[in-house]
């Protein structure tokens, strides 16, 4: 008998691996990179320009040439948006999940700019049968200059999953902004700020990301 049963789960888990609401096996609770929960629900954590979610600011680089910069970023981009790549095991903190339409768009050596279009996980919570998941999408623009990298991140999306197996693609200034994020207690609500948390963590993941490179 408990043969049969390992023999039933083992056949089970790819298709509970992929459960994208949480289940039996799912962690009930949401944990965030970060311990302090109000800088989520700070007003303007989520910036805008012109109306529309973009995280616009310039990383510095001391020491580093325009040449340099550019080919360390260069080569990072070219891992980091490479199309269905995987980093680790799905129950690592630090899994990370391309989708197909992940890719370098454009890498303009003598003008210093590099265009990335990402399309990958976000993870809300994972356990050893089950992980809570969702897919973002986003442009991100890198203007490389002596010293420094202007990082512009922008045309933010979600697919929301509405369950059922129906899923709704949400534009970031529909979803994660403080009018649709915090309540009149100045809390982050439920569902979309668990969103909110994970895009402001992956904004810090690829600023670090982008410095270290950039450093070498």
């Amino acid at each position: 008998m408990k043969k049969i049963i390992i023999a039933l789960m083992a056949s089970a888990l790819p298709f509970m691996m992929q459960a994208q609401s949480e289940g039996l096996f799912a962690r009930k609770t949401m944990k965030a990179a970060k311990a302090d929960m109000s800088a989520y629900a700070k007003p303007g954590a989520i910036p805008s320009v012109d109306g529309a979610v973009a995280f616009v600011s310039t990383i510095a680089v001391p020491g580093k040439t325009k040449e340099q910069i550019y080919q360390n970023v260069a080569q990072w981009a070219s891992l980091r948006y490479e199309p269905n790549s995987v980093r680790g095991v799905y129950t690592d903190p630090d899994f990370f999940k391309n989708i197909e339409y992940s890719l370098v768009k454009s890498a303009d050596k003598q003008n210093g700019i590099i265009k990335c279009v990402g399309a990958e996980e976000l993870i809300f919570s994972i356990k050893t049968l089950a992980k809570n998941y969702t897919q973002v999408f986003y442009m991100l623009d890198l203007t490389i200059g002596d010293g420094k990298v202007d990082f512009n991140m922008h045309t933010l999306s979600f697919n929301v999953d509405q369950g059922e197996g129906n899923f709704v693609r949400m534009a970031a200034e529909d979803w994660i902004t403080d009018k649709e994020c915090i309540n009149k207690k100045g809390e982050l609500r439920k569902i979309p700020g668990k969103f909110r948390i994970k895009t402001i963590d992956l904004v810090d993941e690829l600023k670090k990301e982008i410095l270290e490179a950039a450093s070498k």
